[in-house]
């Protein structure tokens, strides 16, 4: 691709995203419905859900989406479609080899979608911290949904904040072992995602406000940490425009990783259960 049409194709950073909502007692209210969903994407979540059932039968108990398009703001060509799903089978047992096969057909399916993620986990995992977390935010698409426990914005809500050390040392691992571009681009946005997020929870105690949007991730972040507006703007542009330059892709997580570990150890925030 020339470095004109790159230029062309080029995903502009502009003021989107919300803030979840919350209730009287100030707990989270889950963002998603299915009355939210846009039409040209429920066809796309019915054929993810087929694919977890061909994988898993009756084993298969719910299937989940979560993230903007199932709060009904996806953006063709921009947004991926994250789902996962419970099956009554223990860990060890749960077959992933048929994800890479169905990710495939889907993306060809519905190239508007960005990218598929697809996940199955035992029912054990709806009790714990993480997943309890995903469920407050996602839409149930089969199945019955769990009951989820009632949280609010701030050290309730922390996921990536207490992984931060060791997932930014998995980075530059992670990064090493890909090769083909489109892998590169792939590491590239998850990294820088997962930055922009990590860099929000360091925020969200003292702003009692929750979001998993990018830009309002990197706004919140910047309006406390105006000093480091610059790099974790890099860090959204990388986000919504990846490259396969390895070279600027380390040199962008070189800029904010190790100050980033520094301040998570800094910060006062004591995660709860």
């Amino acid at each position: 691709m020339s470095e004109e049409l790159k230029i062309k194709n080029k995903i502009e950073i502009e003021p989107k995203g919300s803030y979840f909502k919350v209730d009287d007692e100030g707990y989270i209210i889950n963002p998603t419905s299915a009355e939210k969903v846009q039409e040209e994407w429920r066809l796309a979540i019915d054929d993810v859900v087929k694919a977890y059932q061909e994988a898993y039968g009756d084993k298969l108990k719910a299937v989940y989406v979560r993230g903007s398009v199932a709060k009904g703001e996806a953006i063709e060509n921009v947004s991926d479609m994250d789902t996962f799903a419970y099956v009554d089978l223990p860990k060890e047992e749960i077959d992933t080899k048929w994800e890479k096969a169905s990710v495939a057909k889907l993306k060809e399916k519905y190239p508007f979608v960005e990218g598929f993620e697809l996940g199955a986990f035992p029912l054990s995992d709806t009790e714990t911290r993480e997943d309890q977390i995903f469920l407050l935010q996602s839409l149930c698409v089969f199945g019955e949904p769990f009951e989820v426990q009632k949280r609010k914005a701030g050290k309730d809500m922390l996921f990536h904040f207490p992984m931060t050390e060791k997932r930014m040392f998995n980075f530059k691992e992670k990064l090493n072992k890909v090769e083909s571009d489109e892998k590169i681009k792939s590491a590239c946005t998850w990294m820088m995602k997962n930055i922009l997020r990590t860099g929000f929870e360091l925020t969200m105690e003292r702003s009692q406000k929750y979001t998993r949007d990018l830009y309002l991730c990197y706004k919140g972040f910047s309006d406390y940490y105006p000093e480091y507006e610059s790099q974790m703007r890099m860090v959204l542009d990388l986000a919504l425009n990846p490259v396969t330059n390895k070279d600027e892709i380390t040199k962008t997580l070189e800029a904010i990783i190790p100050w980033m570990i520094t301040e998570c150890q800094r910060v006062d925030v004591t995660e709860t259960k």
